[in-house]
């Protein structure tokens, strides 16, 4: 009897170890996965052109990408955790921005988007156009806001080029 409960115990000891190491084994190659899945999440980040910012429901700012923090000049460590008022927005149009946050936060954004004045950390600024959307997490509930921002000032010249072209033209 004795032998047969030592040789029990060592047929399950052997299987325990088998399937230890087949769950290491599918732990592995799911990590492998993520992590292939989150570089390649960063590498399309890091590519964008549009700057991206996400707010949580208080109007903090929770994210920015590496566009955004070009656009503005100030770096994601001095972005992320600011309340309105932020850096990038000029001291003439604070009070305009805090309303169109407001909207934001409130869930009243037009969804055509719209334009803003945006502030470079050197003090230069330019024209700038926001889309707001909701940030909805994987259960279907809003976690914040996410916003896209792209420069528009060269289109903008253009278009006044244009505009004032076909002025003297007429």
């Amino acid at each position: 009897g004795l032998i047969w409960l030592i040789g029990a115990l060592s047929a399950l000891t052997v299987w325990m170890l088998v399937g230890t190491w087949r769950h290491t084994r599918r732990r592995a190659q799911a990590q492998q996965a993520l992590v292939a899945e989150t570089n390649f999440r960063r590498a399309m980040e890091n590519s964008m052109l549009t700057g991206m910012r996400a707010l949580d429901m208080h109007g903090r700012i929770s994210y920015v990408n590496p566009a955004f923090c070009s656009m503005t000049g100030w770096t994601e460590a001095e972005l992320v955790g600011c309340t309105a008022p932020f850096p990038y927005w000029p001291d003439a149009d604070r009070d305009m921005l805090a309303a169109r946050l407001d909207d934001e936060v409130s869930g009243r954004s037009s969804p055509g988007g719209f334009e803003v004045r945006v502030r470079r950390r050197n003090g230069q600024i330019f024209d700038a156009r926001m889309y707001v959307s909701p940030l909805i997490d994987p259960n279907g509930v809003q976690s914040g806001w996410m916003t896209s921002m792209t420069d528009i000032t060269e289109p903008k010249r253009i278009r006044q080029e244009l505009t004032a072209s076909y002025e003297r033209f007429t």
